[in-house]
């Protein structure tokens, strides 16, 4: 549904930002024409309304956008649209809205109630949608730099209890939640939920979407990590083609797909072995992967909301678990003053200081991981644990300028022994057969 009303179209268009490069394309990605009228009409039902007044965008990112639908009696609701990029058509949808029924209802995780949804865009808004409660509280964006250690301390122990929860349960196989009902072709079924398809988006990109590749749900993790290698050795094979470059800094071999298949050949040989570890380690779990503070809502000094589930699904724990962004940090490790702080100036001091305190927060979240979530601290501990997840990781994004690190992370596996190293001649008629 497109419009000649410039108001309506800004709200179907990315209206937040411009690009340096393929602009028009990034655009053409994020646009989602929809019937306003009808999206009204459906809200206010959904929430028990006479009829929606207003409809305001309140947010976008680079996969969806969401918006304040204003009743006439005062009620609210909030609107998510996702965007042509987002994922995989009905798929998307109907994962998000299931895990966010499971986290709530089972975990008992603090998500908006959904209030309700379509997975299918043959409807009349046009487009997928889910309606939901808008958030509790204020979002941590909003607050986290103003407030004082002992808050983010508190903060930083609802995490943890976040992800002690999302730790209590494991599943059969490995892949996307559904709801039973949907009957998902390939799932496995149990009384409501059911483990399908995963919605990872590198499994849909591109033409990776049309292809016939393995999905899931896997029964191993190693079947996981192989489908990665195999489903990129497909689409290069099928559809890459070498293109000169006129960036000076790009590698030579990013655009050649001979070299990104040698480099697949490697990996797949080595590709079960990432995951010869100990079960309970890459067993099937459901993940936050974005957990930052702009998708926790918080109320003194407690996580009232998380959002933000879309494509989360039940990975090898070794993939999925990484700290926060909240508590996480990278850098050295400084848990007290220099020396000479009294000498240095006022703009390094400030700079020691937060070095300091990002330090300690990330050393006491160690230690409440150590004590509330062993498993997960087995995980951050795991000798070359990075290793391995990078090698997996990497394998699924060689095309996109990642080629050097995918070589880097192949030769620290290398360097580490981590793989049994099979016959470059058995991967090259196994490719053959494909």
């Amino acid at each position: 549904m497109a419009t000649d009303d410039p108001d309506i179209e800004q709200l179907f268009r990315y209206t937040s930002g411009r690009w340096l490069w393929s602009e028009e394309q990034q655009l053409q990605d994020r646009y989602k024409a929809f019937n306003v009228t009808q999206l009204q009409i459906l809200a206010a039902q959904a929430i028990g309304s006479d009829g929606c007044v207003s409809i305001t965008k309140l947010a976008e990112g680079g996969f969806n956008k969401v918006f304040r639908l204003q009743m006439s009696d005062g009620k609210s609701l909030l609107a998510r649209i996702p965007n042509p990029n987002a994922g995989p058509a009905f798929y998307t949808t109907a994962s998000e809205v299931a895990t966010m029924e499971f986290v709530r209802d089972i975990l008992q995780i603090p998500v908006p109630r959904i209030l309700g949804w379509s997975a299918n865009s043959e409807n009349p808004v046009g487009s997928e949608y889910n309606f939901m409660e808008e958030a509790a509280g204020k979002q941590l964006a909003t607050q986290w730099d103003d407030l004082t250690p002992d808050s983010k301390l508190a903060i930083m122990r609802e995490i943890v209890a976040i992800e002690t929860k999302l730790l209590s349960v494991s599943f059969s196989h490995y892949g996307s939640l559904y709801f039973s009902s949907d009957k998902v072709d390939g799932a496995r079924v149990s009384k409501r939920f059911t483990i399908g398809p995963t919605v990872e988006r590198d499994f849909w990109k591109k033409e990776r979407g049309t292809m016939d590749i393995s999905r899931g749900p896997w029964a191993s993790a190693k079947e996981y990590a192989s489908s990665v290698g195999w489903r990129e050795v497909d689409w290069i094979t099928k559809y890459a083609v070498p293109k000169p470059s006129d960036d000076i800094l790009s590698c030579t071999s990013q655009n050649e797909p001979r070299a990104h298949l040698n480099l697949l050949e490697k990996y797949l040989s080595i590709a079960t072995s990432l995951m010869d570890i100990d079960p309970l380690l890459s067993r099937p779990t459901l993940w936050h992967s974005d957990l930052h503070s702009s998708n926790i809502f918080v109320d003194n000094n407690r996580i009232t909301a998380v959002i933000d589930w879309q494509g989360s699904w039940a990975g090898p724990l070794l993939l999925q678990a990484q700290p926060s962004p909240l508590v996480d940090y990278q850098g050295s490790i400084l848990l007290k003053r220099p020396a000479n702080f009294d000498d240095l100036d006022s703009e390094q001091q400030v700079q020691i200081k937060r070095q300091i305190f990002k330090s300690t927060l990330f050393q006491l979240y160690l230690m409440e991981t150590e004590r509330r979530n062993p498993l997960l601290a087995k995980v951050f501990h795991l000798n070359h644990g990075k290793t391995r997840r990078l090698a997996v990781e990497l394998a699924g994004n060689t095309g996109d300028d990642e080629i050097v690190p995918f070589r880097e992370a192949l030769i620290n596996v290398e360097k580490y022994e981590l793989g049994i190293w099979a016959s470059p001649m058995m991967i090259k008629a196994q490719l053959q057969l494909r």
